[in-house]
């Protein structure tokens, strides 16, 4: 119990302190978050996936595996909420919902920032990898399984192309691959512009609960729920099993594997008509509750 005690007070309760900034902001004031959201998504989040992966000087190996882990836990999460669909006998538009908010997680403002508090920069560097392979899942397998294969592949590719943090993660790559020397002026301007990214986005999450205000479809948002907060964490455990992930890779994979719904799973559901009042609840939700999962799975698991 103690070591429970001790990771949501050393770890989570920073988080969402930060968070509560966000909240009060918009709920006193009615600050305007999208443009906000702009500013991570096409600044200061790429700044901190290219920074940290530069930086980062794990082995190419470690690099893979921890990509590898990403894959195949977002695409047997999203195996398990099928199968879990079917035998609670779900409708299309339930099935789709409840397969996106299990699939992919809060693994940037949340996971990321988790990993630095407990584990410090080369926590980060390794979270960095999966938020960024995950992401990258969001915007191709994320919108073409939302749209429910009615959008054009060309669509879908476009909007993959529009994120930057896919670009800074390609150069990146090339950067460590290769060795490449970058100007220093340069590369401390990325890094602190990359320092950026985790308390804005912590604004912004606290700014986003602040507007989830519904609780609808318990039939969907309790099984949802249970495999996020409950399979999730139980699922990485074996993935980082059978890929024979160790150390620090092994818990911060599983500490991403264990966090709640994306925020930006709403964004799909409302742009796709799937059940927004659902996904809304179950994001927030498994949120709120999400403390006390993820600290018992750190103390239980030994991470």
């Amino acid at each position: 119990m103690s070591d429970i005690v001790f990771v949501l007070t050393q770890n989570i309760l920073p988080i969402f302190i930060v968070a509560s900034f966000g909240f009060a902001l918009q709920r006193w004031l009615g600050v305007e978050k999208r443009p906000l959201s702009t500013i991570v998504l096409n600044v200061l989040s790429p700044c901190l996936v290219f920074s940290s992966l530069v930086s980062s000087q794990l082995p190419g190996e470690e690099l893979v595996e921890l990509a590898l882990f990403a894959v195949f836990n977002v695409l047997l999460m999203g195996g398990v909420a099928y199968i879990s669909a079917r035998l609670l006998r779900l409708g299309r538009t339930e099935t789709i919902a409840l397969m996106v908010v299990t699939m992919f997680v809060n693994g940037g403002n949340y996971g990321m920032t988790l990993n630095q508090l407990r584990y410090g920069d080369p926590g980060l560097g390794r979270a960095v990898v999966y938020y960024t392979s995950s992401t990258i899942m969001l915007y191709t397998i994320g919108i073409f399984l939302s749209s429910m294969g009615e959008m054009p592949w060309r669509v879908a590719l476009r909007r993959l192309l529009r994120f930057p943090a896919v670009y800074a993660a390609v150069l990146a790559i090339l950067v460590y691959s290769f060795s490449i020397s970058l100007p220093t002026p340069l590369l401390r301007g990325i890094e602190v512009a990359g320092a950026g990214a985790i308390p804005v986005m912590l604004l912004v999450l606290g700014m986003q609960l602040a507007d989830l205000k519904t609780i609808a479809s318990w039939r969907l948002a309790l099984p949802a729920i249970g495999l996020r907060l409950v399979v999730g964490p139980l699922l990485g455990l074996l993935v980082a099993t059978l890929l024979g992930l160790s150390g620090l890779g092994r818990a911060t994979s599983i500490i991403e594997a264990s966090m709640p719904p994306a925020v930006f799973t709403i964004i799909l559901a409302t742009e796709f008509e799937l059940d927004p009042p659902a996904v809304t609840s179950i994001v927030l939700v498994s949120t709120l509750l999400s403390p006390f999962t993820i600290a018992t799975a750190i103390s239980l698991l030994g991470l």
